[in-house]
C-alpha cells in the first residue's frame, strides 16, 4: 500500500522503503527490478565478502561469467581479469552504448562488524565495487529479459584495476575493439555521502585528476651528533614539504580546486644517525588540464631550489594517472531525463566537486558518470569511500539498476527521432 510523500509527486515501497516517482518509470523496468530485490542484495554481499585486489579479480571474473552464462549474454574475457559482455536483440541496430562497472577492491583491512564483512584479510570493498559489479549484472538480467524490445546493442564492461592509479585498467581496456564501438559510455559511483534515493549528474567536471609522484633525497650520512659533517635528507625533506605547501596558496587561483600533498616521508633507522637518503611521496589533483600539465615542472622548481639551499640532490617523479572526469554534455542530457524519471526531479542534484579520481576519465568515448546515494538515514553510518567502517544503504541497487535501465530506454527514443 502506497503512501503519499512531497505533494503526492512521490510514492515509497512496502518492503523497500525508498522511493519512485509517480508515474513515468517504465512500469515493465520497474517490476523487473522490484522482484530481483532479494537477489540484488544476496549478490552484492557476495561480492562484499569475497574481494579481491587489482589484477587478481579472477574469482570475481569467473563469477560474472556464470552468471551471463545462465542469461545467456556472450561475452569475451578482456584486460587480464575483466570481461566485455554484449546484448543484442532481433531488432537492435548497429548504436551501441556501453554500461562500464570497476571490480577490483581495496588493501583495507574491513571493519564493520558486518555478517557480509570480507573474508579476505586485509582485503575490502571500501569504495563500493562489488556494489557496481551487482548493479551491471542486474541491469543486464533486466535488459535480457526485454531482448525482444531493444533497438540498441548493449555493451557490459567489467574492469579491473580501476584503484591502480598509475597502471589502472582503463589504460587497456579503453583500446579494446569493443570498447571503442561504443558511441557512449556511461556508469556510475555509489556514493556514502549522498542519502539514498538522491542522484548527482553534473554536467562538466566530477572528479579531479588523480597523479602521483615521487620524491627522492639523496644526502650525505653520518653521526647525529656531528650534523655539521653530513648533508641531512631529512631537514631537506622537510623543507621540500614546507616549500610545496606555498605553491597551492600562492601560485594557483584560489577559486580553481587544486592539491598537492606529501603523503609517505622514509628516512633513517635508528635514533643517533643521520641517514644518507630519503624518499617521499604524494599526490597531485586539479580539474584543470593546464595546472596538470604544469604540475611536474612545478615539482622540479621547487626541488632544484631545495636542492641547493639543503645542499641535497633531489629528483622528482611524476606519474599521470586518470585525467579529471568531465561528463559530456549530451550523455547528461540523456541521463537527466532517466533520473527524474527514477529519482523524481527533486531528488537530482548537482554534487559539490569531489577531488577523488577516477580511471573511467580515461576512456575516449563520450561518457557520463552518476554518482548514486547510497547513504544511510542515520548520517552517522555514512563513512567515507576507502574508510574500514564503508558500506552502503542496499536499498540504492534497485536505483542503479534502474537507472542503467531507464538510460538505456531514454537513448532509444532519442535515436528513434
Amino acid at each position: 500500500i502506497p503512501c503519499n510523500l512531497l505533494g503526492n509527486r512521490l510514492y515509497q515501497g512496502v518492503r523497500t522503503g525508498y522511493f519512485f516517482p509517480k508515474g513515468g518509470l517504465s512500469m515493465e523496468i520497474k517490476e523487473r527490478v522490484r522482484a530481483m530485490e532479494d537477489e540484488l542484495v544476496e549478490l552484492r554481499r557476495y561480492f562484499h565478502a569475497h574481494p579481491e585486489p587489482s589484477w587478481k579479480e579472477f574469482n570475481t571474473q569467473k563469477k560474472i561469467m556464470t552468471y551471463l552464462d545462465e542469461l545467456g549474454i556472450p561475452y569475451v574475457p578482456s584486460t587480464t581479469s575483466g570481461l566485455v559482455a554484449t546484448l543484442k536483440g532481433p531488432h537492435s541496430s548497429d548504436h551501441i552504448i556501453g554500461i562500464r562497472a570497476d571490480i577490483d577492491a581495496l588493501p583495507i583491512k574491513e571493519e564493520t562488524g558486518a555478517p557480509y564483512a570480507s573474508e579476505k584479510e586485509g582485503t575490502m570493498h571500501a569504495c563500493g565495487h562489488d556494489t557496481h559489479i551487482t548493479i551491471l549484472l542486474g541491469t543486464a538480467k533486466v535488459l535480457a529479459a526485454m531482448k525482444d524490445e531493444l533497438t540498441v546493442t548493449v555493451r557490459f564492461l567489467f574492469q579491473p584495476a580501476e584503484e591502480e592509479i598509475a597502471n589502472s585498467g582503463a589504460t587497456y581496456m579503453k583500446d579494446e575493439p569493443l570498447v571503442k564501438e561504443c558511441e557512449r559510455l556511461i556508469a556510475l559511483h555509489i556514493w556514502s555521502k549522498i542519502p539514498v534515493g538522491t542522484a548527482s549528474l553534473r554536467y562538466g567536471p566530477v572528479m579531479s585528476a588523480a597523479d602521483t609522484f615521487d620524491v627522492y633525497i639523496e644526502g650525505k650520512g653520518g653521526h647525529g651528533a656531528l650534523p655539521h659533517q653530513t648533508i641531512d635528507p631529512i631537514v631537506a625533506g622537510a623543507e621540500f614539504v614546507n616549500a610545496l605547501q606555498t605553491v597551492v596558496s600562492r601560485e594557483v587561483n584560489p577559486l580553481e580546486p587544486a592539491v598537492l600533498s606529501v603523503t609517505t616521508f622514509q628516512a633513517g633507522t635508528t635514533s643517533n644517525v643521520i641517514p644518507a637518503s630519503a624518499h617521499l611521496s604524494g599526490t597531485a589533483r586539479t580539474f584543470s588540464p593546464t595546472l596538470r600539465e604544469a604540475y611536474p615542472g612545478i615539482l622540479r622548481r621547487v626541488a632544484r631550489g631545495v636542492g641547493e639551499t639543503s645542499r641535497a640532490k633531489i629528483r622528482t617523479e611524476y606519474h599521470f594517472g586518470p585525467p579529471p572526469t568531465i561528463n559530456d554534455a549530451a550523455c547528461v542530457d540523456t541521463g537527466r531525463r532517466a533520473c527524474e524519471t527514477v529519482f523524481g526531479k527533486d531528488h537530482v542534484v548537482d554534487w559539490e566537486l569531489q577531488m577523488g579520481g577516477e580511471d573511467f576519465a580515461k576512456y575516449d568515448n563520450p561518457k557520463a558518470l552518476l554518482l548514486l546515494g547510497g547513504g544511510f538515514a542515520d548520517a552517522s553510518r555514512r563513512y567515507p569511500q576507502h574508510s574500514p567502517h564503508y558500506d552502503i544503504d542496499e536499498r540504492a541497487l534497485l536505483l542503479g539498476v534502474e537507472y542503467f535501465a531507464e538510460y538505456v530506454r531514454e537513448w532509444e527514443k532519442e535515436l528513434s527521432k
